[in-house]
């Protein structure tokens, strides 16, 4: 092979690896600020998706196994199924009906079962906790849990799901440990 050729897949191979999708969250620095927003901090052995419209896309064995999202919506962009609009003053048991709502339109989601839907505290604010569970299209029973609040900068969610069967157990830890790590820079 002649050196440029050498060169060029060098170059070829840089410029992939600089556009990798995916990044091993670091353990010494795995705190994430959002937006001057909120921080909190990523699980340990977890990877994050670089480029995503999610605030934070992190999986432990795979999309298909278990997932984190964080997002933070302004109150004006409509949810996709109900259409609805969320609002500042919207009570947390509010915004998890209208998170059920939005679920059992889905028909990825349909079969809903609502486990839990119950009142929590992030980031010393009041929330909303909802456990749901579902079977996916080939039967598989997938659990989801959303803790989730509005305030005056939007509705913020953090969302893990996995299939029930060991995964789900696997990683509620790592979620729980997030959720507590919420910090909010600015009063509601």
């Amino acid at each position: 092979m002649t050196p440029y050729r050498v060169l060029a897949v060098l170059l070829l191979v840089a410029s992939l690896a600089a556009c990798a999708p995916w990044q091993r969250v670091d353990p010494t620095d795995r705190s994430l600020a959002r937006r001057d927003d909120y921080t909190l901090e990523l699980p340990a052995g977890w990877v994050r998706r670089t480029a995503d419209s999610n605030d934070v896309f992190i999986t432990r064995d795979g999309p298909a196994l278990n997932v984190i999202l964080v997002n933070r919506q302004p109150h004006d962009r409509k949810l996709p199924q109900t259409k609805r609009p969320t609002s500042p003053d919207m009570l947390p048991h509010e915004l998890g009906e209208l998170a059920i709502a939005e679920w059992r339109r889905s028909e990825a989601t349909a079969n809903l079962e609502v486990l839990a839907n119950v009142p929590a505290i992030v980031g010393g604010r009041p929330a909303v906790r909802v456990h749901v569970r579902y079977r996916n299209e080939r039967g598989l029973p997938i659990e989801r849990l959303m803790v989730a609040l509005a305030d005056a900068r939007g509705r913020l969610s953090l969302l893990y799901e996995a299939p029930a069967i060991v995964y789900f157990q696997r990683g509620l830890a790592d979620f729980e440990a997030m959720v507590a790590s919420v910090r909010f820079n600015s009063t509601p």
